[in-house]
C-alpha cells in the first residue's frame, strides 16, 4: 500500500549512550514484536501502511563518518495508519500491552524527537 498525504504517524526518533544501545535495542525488538502480533498491512488488525526501525552511530559530522562518533546510538521507529482512528486504537492496545511502561520509560528518557499523531506532509 501506498502512503498518502494526510495519513498519521508515529515517529521517534532515540538517541541513546553506546554502553544503553543494546538494551534499548531489546526494548525496540520487543516493540516491534508486539506490532506484529496487534497490527498488520490488512484488515485483520490495527491497520498499518508502513513501520519499520532503524539504527545508526551518531556521527560527529555526518558530511564526513571519519570524524567518528558522539559515543551514541541513534534509533528510528516509523508507523504510518491508513485512517487517522488507527493512532486511537493503537493507543488503546499499549495500554493492555504488559511491556509498555518500560517502552514508554525508554521514550521518555532518550527519545530525541517525538512525532505523536503527526500528518504526512509529502510521499512519493
Amino acid at each position: 500500500m501506498t502512503i498518502k498525504t494526510g495519513q498519521k504517524t508515529f515517529n521517534f526518533g532515540i538517541k541513546v549512550p553506546d554502553e544503553k544501545a543494546e538494551e534499548v535495542e531489546a526494548i525496540i525488538r520487543n516493540h516491534a514484536q508486539w506490532m506484529r502480533d496487534t497490527h498488520s498491512l490488512d484488515d485483520s488488525k490495527i491497520r498499518l501502511v508502513h513501520y519499520y526501525a532503524s539504527k545508526s552511530p551518531d556521527f560527529k559530522n555526518p558530511m564526513n563518518p571519519e570524524e567518528g562518533t558522539t559515543g551514541h546510538t541513534v534509533f528510528s521507529i516509523n508507523e504510518v495508519y491508513v485512517v487517522p482512528e488507527g493512532i486511537g486504537e493503537h493507543l488503546a492496545a499499549a495500554q493492555q500491552w504488559s511491556d509498555f511502561p518500560g517502552f514508554f520509560s525508554m521514550l521518555t528518557t532518550y527519545g530525541d524527537v517525538l512525532v505523536l499523531g503527526g500528518d504526512v506532509i509529502e510521499t512519493l
